[in-house]
């Protein structure tokens, strides 16, 4: 298969993975918007008017965290079973499995754009300021699409042959989801426990973009190499794993 034809197949796949995404609901696309904004508006009120969080900009900081967080969950949930949904198309034709994940992944980031669009209107309403440093915003955007891409190739690899990681991964992303500053603001963690959360590279990138989008503040060099590093060995190692794999999913499937 040439280039032109996997970028062609990879394009028909996103097309008709977003179309069956909404397929069959009364408000169809709208759901990318508001499943973000209704979780958004009950931790909100959880943890700003019960918990009484008090940090400048908190709104900002939580919508932008839920974002981010639900691309991450998406992409990879979405990806994990996309071997298995286009298992009639594996076993009919040849064509490098790759695209499979990347097309499911491409999905999720579609609606993330719309989200962060959503997120930007918010934020020219709330007449903030800009500055040039939001433009790192784009260097944590990639790392946080090269994250997710290796996690998928992982979970894509090994779903087909092992079907009980689905509810694993969903656990997972439960702990995850609290263990990453996304209802609260790392400035506020206790010093002892930062260098923890940080190891979670997700951490670091969904903090960096608020410091950069909400704080216009520059990027610390350490986490920065950190988290890009962290990115690049989980998608060579996820993309390793899933090439030894792919051998065996069209008996898998």
């Amino acid at each position: 298969m040439t280039f032109y034809q996997s970028v062609n197949l990879a394009a028909e796949l996103i097309r008709t993975d977003f179309k069956l995404r909404y397929h069959g609901s009364y408000l169809g696309y709208l759901w990318s918007f508001l499943k973000p904004l209704m979780m958004f508006g009950v931790l909100y009120a959880v943890f700003s008017k019960f918990l009484r969080i008090d940090y400048p900009d908190y709104p900002f900081h939580l919508f932008l965290g839920i974002i981010l967080w639900n691309f991450f969950a998406e992409a990879t949930t979405g990806a994990m079973s996309s071997i298995i949904e286009k298992g009639g198309l594996i076993k009919k034709i040849y064509f490098p499995r790759e695209i499979i994940v990347f097309s499911s992944v491409a999905v999720s980031f579609v609606v993330l754009i719309s989200n962060l669009a959503v997120f930007g209107i918010f934020y020219l309403f709330a007449n903030l300021a800009f500055d040039l440093k939001m433009l790192f915003f784009l260097l944590y955007l990639l790392q946080l699409c090269i994250v997710t891409l290796g996690v998928a190739f992982f979970l894509s690899a090994l779903y087909p042959k092992l079907r009980d990681l689905f509810h694993i991964w969903q656990v997972l992303l439960q702990v995850g989801f609290w263990a990453t500053p996304i209802t609260y603001i790392l400035q506020i963690v206790p010093q002892k426990y930062i260098t923890f959360i940080l190891a979670n590279p997700l951490a670091g990138i969904i903090n960096n973009s608020r410091l950069a989008l909400i704080n216009h503040q520059f990027p610390d060099v350490g986490s920065l190499l950190y988290t890009l590093a962290a990115g690049i060995i989980l998608l060579a190692s996820g993309y390793f794993l899933f090439s030894r794999r792919v051998p065996f999913f069209a008996e898998e499937v």
